[in-house]
């Protein structure tokens, strides 16, 4: 008896496996362009909030603003450090500097710091490099807190001495303090003060030897202090 033969399925089979390869390429680059999106708007409101610091002058001296402890404080050293100098230019021989030094009676004071001269024998010809200028934290004079930081505050009246022709602010920042260094330097910036800073504290006394190569020496011991920075 003839049977006649089955034919083939010819139908074709869907390749699934094809399928899912081209929409995962498709569902990765849609998820790139919205993380790209999103880093986009996000660095470009970054940059619209926040204030940039200007460039400072090439002769600009530097000045400390102390972070620490939820405050700020500002170590400006020259004021005092002019009164305590004041006479020393007839000073001519290394007797002659001890005598200046323990013959001093000036102790000048800030809002939060005072200052004296001590002696100190080194081998050196340099008169003022026989002297170290110490700079104590006065008794209960703590510095101004994130909501003190506006028009009356020490911090604003210490800028306001200050020219930001001439000065630079360099932030010493510990890690409990970030919030009010960033209020402390835009504030700062928005009076055309160029800034710089760095993660560290500082223990008093201070003790800063004196030289006559320039006042910037004064502040050897956080020498580790940038430049401004942006």
């Amino acid at each position: 008896m003839y049977r006649k033969p089955k034919q083939k399925d010819r139908s074709v089979t869907l390749d699934l496996d094809s399928l899912m390869d081209i929409l995962s390429c498709l569902v990765g680059v849609m998820l790139f362009l919205v993380i790209y999106t999103v880093l986009e708007l996000g660095s470009a409101a970054y940059q619209a909030e926040v204030v940039v610091s200007p460039m400072a002058a090439p002769d600009a001296r530097r000045v400390v603003v102390l972070a620490e402890a939820g405050t700020v404080r500002v170590i400006d050293v020259r004021p005092p450090l002019a009164g305590l100098l004041a006479g020393f230019e007839i000073v001519q021989s290394v007797p002659e500097v001890r005598l200046f030094v323990e013959a001093g009676q000036n102790t000048p004071t800030d809002p939060h710091f005072r200052y004296t001269l001590t002696y100190q024998p080194r081998s050196t010809t340099d008169l003022l490099g026989l002297m170290d200028l110490v700079v104590e934290e006065r008794p209960a004079a703590v510095g101004d807190s994130i909501a003190q930081l506006g028009d009356g505050s020490s911090y604003i009246e210490a800028l306001d001495r200050l020219d930001p022709n001439e000065s630079w602010l360099a932030f010493a920042v510990d890690s409990t303090s970030v919030d009010i260094f960033r209020r402390a330097r835009e504030l700062a910036i928005e009076r055309g003060f160029a800034t710089g800073f760095d993660l560290l504290s500082l223990d008093f006394p201070l003790t800063l030897p004196l030289s006559s190569s320039g006042i910037e020496d004064l502040l050897s011991p956080i020498g580790i202090l940038s430049k401004p920075q942006r």
